[in-house]
């Protein structure tokens, strides 16, 4: 079965119904909002492959919805179909033009319905493999700083809209530049791809792992409290211990240091860059008592 996500969006129960039944076996998962700060919400949690959006929804009308989706860093991604009624050819190009694809009018024919369905899952399925193409690490195989900055800018927006708990770890590794310097970058590459797979191997599928540059590596937690997040950053560590590059007939270990800052429920909004500075202060207050630790804050 299929592993994307369809949003519908619309204040008629039975219009729902009618797409979970033309639908139901296209996608893996369903999710219905009847209003639009419902659909905000599902959307920024879920983060919807296709969205189906009723033009004409109560207080909210579909095509500011549209835009919010649009400008919102976690839902932008997703491919927008407008549901509707609408004759009007003017007011229909300006559907389109707030972000939408495509649109699809009501009453459905269930064989259009899924054609236009399809398509607006090939088209996500296509820009997601472009976008991880670019956003990929080529020497471990994790997220890069461009994506690891655009998951920040996500987890911010998720936080301001639904107060949605994330935690960002750091982690550098501890006399990496003697690694280079005594046994040469093939085994420092060595390392960081065993580094790499470590933190890989220990994250959730909506956890972020990124390399940052050079020795530096971080995970972008989301949806998770901060015993949750100490916990996973724990078993970070205690994972680079077990890394190991060959050097001839010796084995170099991996050793690290980490800095943690979580945002909690109810705590001020925050930014990326903030987040960023305040998990960079605690990695180096790591650093500074030895390295090989991790030193947790938590914003308030």
């Amino acid at each position: 079965m299929p592993a994307e996500t369809l949003l519908i969006v619309d204040d008629d129960r039975y219009v729902h119904e009618q797409l979970q039944g033309v639908l139901g076996d296209r996608v893996g998962t369903i999710l219905h909002a009847y209003e639009p700060e419902d659909a905000l919400r599902l959307a920024v949690a879920h983060r919807p492959s296709v969205v189906l959006l009723d033009v004409n929804l109560p207080r909210v009308d579909g095509l500011k919805l549209c835009r919010h989706l649009k400008e919102n860093p976690a839902t932008r991604d997703a491919t927008i179909l407008f549901l509707t009624v609408e004759q009007n050819v003017e007011r229909l190009a300006r559907a389109l033009e707030t972000g939408a694809a495509d649109y699809i009018r009501k009453p459905f024919d269930p064989v259009e319905l899924r054609a236009r369905v399809e398509v607006a899952l090939r088209l996500g399925r296509m820009i997601a493999l472009l976008r991880d193409q670019a956003w990929i690490d080529p020497l471990t195989g994790l997220k890069n700083r461009a994506a690891l900055d655009d998951a920040l800018e996500a987890a911010s927006a998720a936080f301001l809209r639904v107060d949605q708990p994330a935690a960002l770890l750091l982690v550098d590794l501890d006399h990496f530049k003697r690694v280079n310097d005594e046994h040469g970058h093939g085994v420092g590459d060595a390392l960081l791809r065993g580094v790499g797979a470590a933190i890989q191997a220990g994250c959730r599928p909506y956890d972020t792992p990124a390399r940052f540059g050079g020795d530096e590596f971080a995970v972008l937690y989301t949806q998770v409290e901060p015993p949750g997040a100490i916990h996973a950053a724990k078993r970070v560590l205690e994972a680079l211990r077990g890394v190991r590059a060959r050097c001839g007939e010796r084995a170099i270990e991996a050793r690290g240091s980490a800095g943690l800052v979580c945002a909690v429920r109810g705590s001020p909004p925050f930014c990326a860059a903030e987040l960023m500075q305040q998990a960079d202060e605690a990695l180096y207050e790591a650093k500074r008592a030895g390295g090989d630790r991790l030193v947790v804050r938590t914003r308030s």
